[in-house]
């Protein structure tokens, strides 16, 4: 995912780039992850990512001496004469007390996932925003050995992600959350009108061999012990609440089993999957999902207009079932309402 330090603490206006909200180290002085980001940094050759971004656009640019850190990536900006924006996103390399499931194959498999994902939606998106990738070096290319990590070049916007523009978006007026509702629910059923025959993530996209499905991108790192592609849907919900079940119990272990209700919902869900039919739809195909569409992955202007949906590496094809208005955002028809649509939905 983009960092969660990508923050600005106030709308701005459109000709202020993004880094000048960026906080660099600030918020990272904890289990080593200053010292981490301060070794990063002392072998980062950013004068090579200037390099790469003016030949591809073909004019100079400077790097801003902000960045934007978090988990996995660092960003950097890059700002054209004629006021382009260009992020170079720098991987991270591992934390050495990561204590995740996730290795350095998967990571490197759900970048490539993220990567042929972009190129998908290049192709073939019209009415969904999203960043244009220009280049991605991985390792092993000349280009990342010179920057000293692997990157990605992306496009840029004079924006900030809703949740740094307004956290709660309840208490913003009505009028604006319906504006902000049906861009998700249009961008949302686009993704919808491409379906697959299985469940996983584009792991591959060119023109001449379209997307072809792979295994789950996170499927690692979320301890699936099937990692897919699937061809029906109750395979998928199975894996996905025997992964659940068995974190929450090794996460009750870790508490010394204090708490046994951290382990009822998965325990109720995987039972749910395993001996009700309510999840025993079927085959394909199905619909490709962002996953993580929420107001942290989501870049708006000041009046609220998408300019881009961020954080491609979870997106995957997927059943129905998954698909729900993330928190925070608002039910905004009235209880009565909504309970009147759950007990008649052809209403």
């Amino acid at each position: 995912m983009l960092p969660r330090s990508l923050i600005m603490k106030m709308i701005v206006p459109k000709n202020v780039p993004p880094s000048a909200g960026w906080t660099s180290y600030d918020g990272w002085d904890y289990n080593g992850m200053k010292e981490r980001l301060e070794r990063f940094m002392s072998i980062i050759n950013k004068s090579s990512l200037v390099e790469h971004t003016q030949l591809i656009i073909g004019q100079p640019v400077s790097i801003s001496e902000a960045f934007s850190a978090g988990q996995f990536w660092c960003c950097f900006e890059l700002l054209a004469v004629d006021g382009h924006l260009i992020i170079a996103r720098v991987r991270l390399p591992r934390h050495p007390d990561s204590t995740d499931s996730a290795n350095e194959h998967s990571e490197l498999y759900s970048i490539e996932c993220e990567v042929a994902q972009m190129k998908f939606l290049y192709e073939n998106v019209t009415g969904v925003p999203f960043p244009k990738l220009y280049a991605y070096e991985g390792p092993g290319s000349q280009r990342a050995a010179n920057v000293g990590a692997a990157y990605m070049l992306i496009e840029g916007f004079y924006g900030n992600t809703m949740q740094d523009v307004q956290f709660n978006i309840c208490e913003l007026p009505i009028s604006t959350q319906e504006h902000i509702i049906t861009q998700w629910t249009s961008a949302q059923a686009e993704l919808a009108t491409f379906t697959f025959p299985q469940i996983g993530s584009i792991s591959h996209f060119s023109n001449d061999t379209g997307a072809i499905i792979g295994k789950l991108s996170t499927a690692v790192a979320e301890g699936l012990s099937d990692e897919g592609p699937f061809t029906e849907a109750c395979d998928y919900f199975a894996a996905v609440a025997e992964a659940k079940f068995r974190q929450a119990c090794k996460n009750d272990v870790a508490d010394d089993g204090s708490n046994i209700f951290t382990r009822l919902g998965p325990f109720v869900f995987k039972d749910i999957v395993h001996n009700t039919a309510l999840f025993k739809t079927g085959g394909g195909p199905f619909h490709l999902d962002h996953m993580d569409m929420g107001t942290q992955n989501i870049l708006v202007d000041q009046y609220f207009n998408f300019l881009a949906i961020i954080d491609w590496e979870f997106a995957q094809t997927a059943p129905w079932e998954v698909i729900h208005y993330p928190m925070p955002f608002p039910l905004i028809s009235a209880d009565a309402k909504t309970d009147g649509i759950l007990q008649n939905p052809t209403t």
